[in-house]
Order: structure tokens, then C-alpha cells, then sequence
């Protein structure tokens, strides 16, 4: 796989896991209420908690995706600064994705 197509990939990921927190929040909001109207309703108490369990997994998801970036790139400099001299520069896989982000 190319670093373009890595980058792509790892953007889009990045992008569902935010839809995906956004969506669990929104769901936890509408839960909250539920249990501020009726404080006995259990099934939206556990359904609230849920949301949230959702929202940081979609966080810790995001956090993963970056780890494995950050980690790519630091082998693809290893293997860069043997194969070139220290004189010669290109873009970072992960200023790439940053690029890519800000679009």
C-alpha cells in the first residue's frame, strides 16, 4: 500500500469514528433527558450509560489510528535515513494526514 492510500484510509477512519462519537452523544442527550423525566426508567439509565461507553470508544479509536500513524512513520524514517542522506526532506505521512484534515 502506498502512504497516499494509508492516509486516506486512516482520514476516513478518522472522520467515522468522529461521526460516530457525535451520534453517541446526541443519543446520550436524548437519554439524559428521558431519565431527568422519570429518574425509575432503568432501560434508559443503561442505554445512557451505553452512549457513553460508545463516545470514548470512538475517541479511543481515533487515538489508536493516530498511534499506528505515528509508529509507521517512525519505521518509514528509520528506513528513510538509511536509504538518503540527512540533507534531503520530504512530507511526513502524518503532515499529510494533517493536510488532509484541514480540507
Amino acid at each position: 500500500m502506498n502512504p497516499m492510500r494509508i492516509q486516506r484510509i486512516a482520514k476516513k477512519l478518522i472522520d467515522e469514528a468522529g461521526e460516530d462519537r457525535q451520534l453517541a452523544l446526541e443519543a446520550h442527550r436524548f437519554f439524559r433527558e428521558m431519565v431527568d423525566e422519570n429518574p425509575q426508567d432503568a432501560a434508559a439509565k443503561n442505554l445512557l450509560v451505553d452512549c457513553l461507553k460508545v463516545a470514548q470508544a470512538s475517541k479511543n479509536n481515533i487515538v489508536k489510528v493516530l498511534n499506528l500513524l505515528i509508529k509507521m512513520e517512525e519505521s518509514t524514517d528509520a528506513d528513510d535515513k538509511t536509504k538518503y542522506s540527512a540533507s534531503s526532506k520530504s512530507k511526513t505521512m502524518f503532515s499529510e494526514l494533517d493536510n488532509l484534515t484541514d480540507d
